[in-house]
């Protein structure tokens, strides 16, 4: 008489694979609310990084030309909508006749991210960098660039310095603000309200 091999059981139980759902989910749940937040600050960091590109190129474009070139956001409520385009000969608006140099919708990376904008030079004083600019304030935001690559500063024109990146959608600890500058010589810098003094990242 033979006797019968036995059997080895394979793969998981019920109970184990409940057990390891349950694990999951606590995990989960613990993690989507920081999650969350890095997201909005990635989406926040993309829209400063898209202003700088957008003033780096007007810029360029403007020395390239050796003529008036304007970075212009469009969306008076500070999505973040911008573009680049030649000056209309003896105007100080964008030239129509032609086609922009490059255009950016804002609403690319998140409803949720807010621009505001500031003529005022005072803003970019050290300390002023810890009070952060109201979203869709001083909006739409224009600098103007000549043909040396500085702010064009005709008569009746007001070149916007500073711009503020916002997502007041997630807690104001955990936000981080990010700020672009524009010097006089043009030059346009990202940085970060909270890094220490010292930090070439910091405002």
């Amino acid at each position: 008489m033979r006797r019968g091999r036995s059997v080895k059981q394979r793969g998981v139980t019920i109970v184990e694979l409940a057990i390891v759902m349950l694990v999951l989910s606590m995990l989960l749940g613990l993690g989507a609310p920081s999650l969350a937040t890095w997201l909005a600050n990635q989406r926040l960091r993309t829209s400063a990084e898209s202003i700088l590109h957008g003033l780096n190129t007007a810029r360029g474009e403007a020395v390239r030309r050796n003529a008036r070139v304007v970075f212009e956001m469009t969306d008076p409520g500070g999505q973040g909508s911008w573009r680049v385009c030649p000056v209309a000969p003896g105007t100080l608006a964008c030239y129509e006749g032609e086609a922009p140099v490059l255009v950016r919708d804002g609403g690319e990376e998140s409803g949720n991210v807010r621009i505001g904008a500031s003529t005022d030079a005072a803003l970019l004083l050290p300390g002023a960098f810890a009070t952060a600019l109201s979203p869709g304030a001083g909006m739409p935001g224009v600098v103007m660039f000549d043909g040396l690559g500085r702010t064009a500063n005709p008569a009746g024109w007001l070149n916007t310095v500073r711009f503020d990146a916002r997502d007041t959608h997630i807690d104001a600890a955990d936000e981080r603000r990010l700020v672009v500058a524009v010097s006089p010589g043009g030059a346009a810098r990202l940085c970060d309200p909270r890094t220490p003094s010292g930090n070439p990242a910091a405002c």
